[in-house]
């Protein structure tokens, strides 16, 4: 259940990742964009953070009166880390070289209270502002300018900076499960209606044209559902059709079966008495009479078949089972026919099994009929025994049959030459010659191997009575 809810190929799952991946997108390239926007931001605070700190920690200073601008006078004034200059020369080395500072830089700071500064890198920015200051046995009381440079750390913006980028992955996941959350709600409302035409359409398939779909959902969605209903209406309505008109056609050819019987009682008789008066006629009648009883003789076989092939079309086809030695049954029913003689029979000495002797019989006949009539010389009957079950297999060297009529041969009244008009079978004898192995649980089958047409019936042993 899981693997095809999962599967990559499906509606929904596809749905899904499109979903994710939109989003994946617009909110990967909205993180970009913000993180970019807020690491100028967290730098730009963090210079300004350190710049008033610096600029603070001067104001305090500047106006301070010393005895003199020694070195020492000034240090207990600046902060530790400040490179003290007063004009070029160096009063103080703090954590810059002199030598490093261009003159440019040092040009922008040549005034009072004026405070500039370069950010080295990620973690360190460079500050510069000079100051007044006076000394107390001045008696003119002369300011000295003093310019502490000095470098100091950017604090914090790695922290901030990891905190943004946590808390973008975290609203990218969670962006990420609510739209895959919402791609499956709505792949779900697709897919439903479509595993339930799925479904129903296997139904009809199956045979349940009764099988209707409520019309709801989407708009697309509810317009296919009417068109399947009304596809499957229509088609329920012509399968009803023929189906009502095959059984009328199967009642039909029953009752002129049966119809027939009567006549054909009297008829059978006249005609053997035509047939032992042959030689008494003359040659234009005994042909007549020829002609007369071979036709009765055929239409009493067709009405037996037509009436057999309707006993199981109403499923009234019953078995009369009986433990017979099958190769004495097979060798009576060539013998019965005058065939022994030009049918050879290969097999065991005897085959016990359980079966409809008649029923048999009529698959024998009809198998070899066949063969005799539009096989070639030599037919003969092949018979071999398993535990459970009998293999028949009756073997001409005919053309053959080609594959197109070997689907189709054990149908009613089917030709494989269709150029052939009238013949002496009724056209059912194949047809009902599958429907007696079918009805004892068997299978029949035609092939071609080598040189020969083989039709190989399998009956099992045992029946259940």
């Amino acid at each position: 259940m899981m693997a095809s809810r999962l599967r990559v190929d499906g509606l929904r799952t596809r749905l899904v990742l499109v979903f994710i991946t939109i989003v994946v997108i617009i909110a990967g390239a909205t993180a970009g964009v913000v993180s970019f926007m807020a690491r100028s931001w967290i730098y730009s605070n963090a210079q300004d953070v350190a710049t008033a700190q610096f600029r603070d920690e001067l104001r305090d200073v500047d106006g301070a009166q010393v005895t003199r601008t020694t070195a020492s006078e000034l240090r207990q004034l600046f902060p530790s880390d400040a490179t003290l200059l007063v004009g070029d020369d160096e009063v103080q080395r703090g954590s810059v070289d002199p030598a490093t500072l261009s003159p440019d830089f040092l040009a922008g700071v040549d005034g009072r209270g004026i405070i500039r500064f370069v950010r080295l890198d990620s973690e360190r920015i460079l500050l510069a502002m000079s100051v007044r200051v006076f000394e107390s046995n001045d008696p003119d009381g002369d300011e000295t300018l003093v310019t502490a440079v000095a470098i100091r750390p950017l604090e914090g913006v790695q922290d901030k900076f990891d905190d943004l980028l946590r808390a973008v992955a975290l609203t990218l996941a969670g962006g990420v499960l609510v739209s895959g959350l919402l791609g499956l709600w709505i792949a779900s409302t697709l897919v439903r209606p479509l595993r339930r035409l799925d479904r129903a359409a296997a139904r009809a398939a199956d045979g349940d044209l009764s099988v209707r779909l409520s019309e709801e959902g989407v708009t697309e969605l509810a317009e296919l559902t009417t068109t399947f209903n009304t596809m499957i209406a229509r088609n329920e309505t012509v399968i009803r059709g023929l189906e009502e008109s095959e059984e009328q056609a199967r009642r039909f050819v029953a009752d002129v079966s049966h119809e027939l019987r009567t006549p054909l009682a009297a008829l059978v008789p006249v005609g053997e008495i035509l047939r032992e008066e042959i030689p008494q006629l003359s040659p234009d009648a005994g042909a007549a009479a020829r002609i007369v009883s071979g036709e009765i003789g055929k239409l009493t076989r067709l009405v037996e078949d037509l009436i057999e092939m309707s006993r199981h079309d109403a499923q009234q086809a019953r078995l009369v089972l009986d433990d017979v030695d099958l190769v004495e049954l097979v060798r009576q029913s060539l013998t019965r026919r005058g065939w022994a003689e030009s049918v050879e029979l290969r097999g065991p000495d005897t085959i016990d099994a359980t079966v409809d002797p008649r029923r048999i019989d009529v698959v024998v006949a009809n198998l070899v009929g066949n063969a005799l009539r539009h096989g070639e010389p030599p037919v003969r009957v092949e018979m071999h025994a398993r535990p459970e079950w009998v293999d028949v297999a009756v073997v001409d060297h005919g053309p053959g049959i080609s594959p197109e009529d070997s689907h189709a041969i054990f149908r009613r009244f089917y030709k494989v030459d269709t150029a052939r008009g009238r013949s002496e079978g009724s056209g059912l004898g194949l047809s009902l010659a599958a429907e007696n192995v079918r009805l004892h649980g068997g299978t029949i089958t035609v092939d071609r191997v080598d040189s020969s047409t083989v039709f190989s019936v399998q009956l099992p042993r045992l029946r259940p009575r």
